[in-house]
This record gives structure tokens, sequence and C-alpha cells, in this order.
């Protein structure tokens, strides 16, 4: 499952970072193109997540990764081989739906293959593999894009049927057992999920920070690519934000499980999100990116890892992968109106228009920020990050 979870994390990170630039300069599509683009995706992805969690439960965790895995290599390959906005609308399509199938399934496994006192350990590991991809696939992507786009989209396809045989070949058969919820438990886990006040306020706030975070694939390549014009700068800038990642996400999130409550934690990590942004758009040449991208990572390490441990928390047992999926499908709806509010702003040019979309995204940061303080309780399941 490491392997697994490496590879396809390599075959991410290759290409779905260059993805806004080629569709930018190499096909000549507009921002507000690109960033629907990347919301169907996005919304392929996560918003399918509930109902494919629960396909992988009744149909088979192994099985559900190796459909995922192939669909996911089957979109990755049409971004290579088509140009047309109907097409590249289909491999958004399957790349996210892809996704949708494999996540849920492979977070299941993890927690099926680890006793439960050592879990958090386990995925623990699952993310330093992750993270590793995440350092080296934009690197990689970058020096592969440099050659010829489509080599790129071939090769982060083939890495994810590589992941698909290892899942195949080195887990075992999905058992007898495995989906024994039936329709009416399923039913009964929505019902839960929609009658719990407190998760609803806890991703309907989420997804206002989702959509700053989905910035990260339409707002960054744009102003990188404004700054610093090719693919192999772009992966460069991907692979120093992956680096700050991986040396902060262990000492920052520590420090903010001691001294912070979840509450705190989320609106600290909401504003450097928006920092971020606006130091990206508003400071100038090389060193104004780099500034920015930094600011913006240490922001997504906050997030990420609390509003998951929030989530686990709010979930009562047996119903956390429902929990999950519903988190997931919010978040979508979040990053779709991201990428179409940020691809609007964007495309606007000259005067004070310039300023507007970074100033956008940091009034949207800090409105984000507050609704954490306020709107989640300072006690009980928002009490302490960890």
């Amino acid at each position: 499952m490491v392997a697994d979870t490496f590879l396809m994390g390599l075959g991410f990170y290759a290409l779905v970072p260059l993805l806004a630039y080629h569709l930018l300069n190499d096909l000549g599509l507009s921002i507000a193109l690109t960033g629907l683009l990347a919301g169907v995706r996005s919304a392929s992805q996560q918003g399918m997540m509930l109902w494919s969690g629960m396909l992988a439960d009744r149909f088979g965790h192994r099985r559900a990764i190796c459909l995922g895995v192939l669909l996911r290599a089957a979109g990755f390959t049409a971004f290579g081989v088509v140009d047309s906005v109907p097409g590249l609308a289909v491999a958004s399509v399957l790349a996210g739906l892809g996704g949708s199938l494999f996540h849920p399934a492979s977070y299941a496994l993890y927690a099926e293959l680890t006793p439960a006192p050592h879990r958090t350990r386990a995925y623990a590991v699952r993310e330093m593999a992750s993270n590793v991809a995440f350092v080296l696939g934009p690197a990689l992507g970058g020096l592969l894009a440099a050659v010829n786009f489509p080599v790129l989209c071939f090769v982060a396809a083939g890495l994810f049927l590589v992941a698909g045989a290892i899942t195949w070949i080195g887990l075992r058969p999905d058992g007898p057992t495995t989906g024994t919820a039936d329709r009416t438990s399923s039913l009964n886990r929505l019902r839960t999920v929609a009658r719990d006040r407190d998760f609803r306020r806890f991703v309907l706030v989420s997804a206002g920070a989702w959509a700053l975070f989905s910035q990260l694939y339409l707002a960054v390549p744009v102003r990188v690519g404004q700054v610093l014009p090719g693919t192999t700068s772009l992966g460069l800038v991907y692979t120093v934000a992956a680096v700050v990642m991986v040396a902060a996400t262990v000492p920052l999130t520590r420090l903010a499980e001691r001294y912070l409550t979840t509450g705190r934690t989320l609106a600290i990590a909401t504003v450097m999100l928006a920092s971020g942004l606006w130091l990206l758009g508003v400071l100038p040449g090389p060193a104004g990116v780099v500034t920015g991208v930094v600011v913006f990572t240490l922001g997504q390490v906050l997030l990420l890892p609390t509003v998951n441990g929030t989530v686990s928390r709010l979930a009562p047992p047996g119903a956390v992968a429902s929990y999950f999926g519903a988190n997931g499908l919010v978040l979508a709806l979040g990053g779709l109106v991201g990428n179409l509010g940020g691809g609007w702003l964007l495309d606007l040019d000259g005067g004070v228009a310039r300023w507007l979309p970074w100033t956008a995204f940091a009034a949207w940061g800090l409105a984000a920020a507050i609704a954490y303080v306020v709107v989640l309780r300072p006690t009980g399941a928002f009490g302490r990050s960890g």
C-alpha cells in the first residue's frame, strides 16, 4: 500500500501542477475555461467520494483501487492526445472519477491492514510517501514536459497502471465479508451525516477555505508562468513547496496540537493561505513568487491534517467513511467556486484589475478565518487540534 501511494502520488504531482500551464500556453485556452476544467476534475473526484466509498465497501477495496487507477490512467492519457474542450472535459471527468474510487478505498485498506492502536502511525507513513512523491513529482513533470507534454501524460498514466498491478498482485483478494453493510445501513449513515449540526457548520466553513486551497492548481501556476516562464521553472517552484511541506508538517502540527484550539489552528492556516496568494500576486520577481508559495504551503500544512483530524473526531463509529465522503463532496463545491471565481478574476488584466484577484483572495481568506473562530465552538470536538 505504501508503494501504491507513492506511485500514484508521483504520477499525480508530475502532471496536474503543469496541466494548467499546458492548457493556457500550449492549447491557448482562457484562464476561466482552464479553471472550469480544473473544477470539473475536482468535482468529479471529491463530489463522488461519498458514493464511491459506499461502492468500495460493497464490492471490495482492492477492486475499487484497481478500477480507479484504470480510469485515472485513461484520463491522463487523454490529456496527452486531445486538444478540444469536450475531449478535455471527458479526460477531466475520467481522472476525477478514478480518484473518487481509489482514495476512500485506499484509506479503508490502511485501516483494514493495521491494528487499531497503530493506525495513526500507518497513516503517518502514508503521508510521508505522498509527500516524497510531492517533492519528486513536479521536478519529474517539469523535465518531461520540457521535452514533450504528451510524453509526460503517458508516463503519469503508466505510473498509475504500475500501482494498479501492485495492488492486484500484492494485496490479498477481497474477502467475502467485504461490503456487508446493506442499503438500509447506508441510508442511516447518510441521515446521521445530514443531521449532524456541528459537522454541517464545519464543512461549510471548510469549503470557503478550500476555495483558496484550490488556487494551488490555478492562481499559483498562472502567476509563476507570468514571472518565471517555462515548465521547468514551474516544476521547481512546486518542488520548493513540497520540500517545505515535508520539513514543516510534523513540527507545525505538534505546535498547533499543544497550544491552539482547532478553530484557531484552522483560522491561522486560512490566513496563511490568503497571505501567500496576496504576496504571490503583489511582490515582484522570483523572490516574490517563492515567498508567496512558501507562506501558502505553510497554511496548507496546517489546514489539511487539522481538517481530516476534525472530521474523524466528529464521525461516530461505523460512519467515518460516510463523513469523509460528505466532507469531500462539500469541499468539491468549494473548490469549484474557487476555480470559477479565481479564473474569472485572473482573466481581468491591467490597471486596478492587476491587484484585484489577489486582494479578493486575501479578503475571502480573512472572512473564512473569522468564520472558523466564530462559528466553531472552542470546546468539545472543536477543542484542541489533537
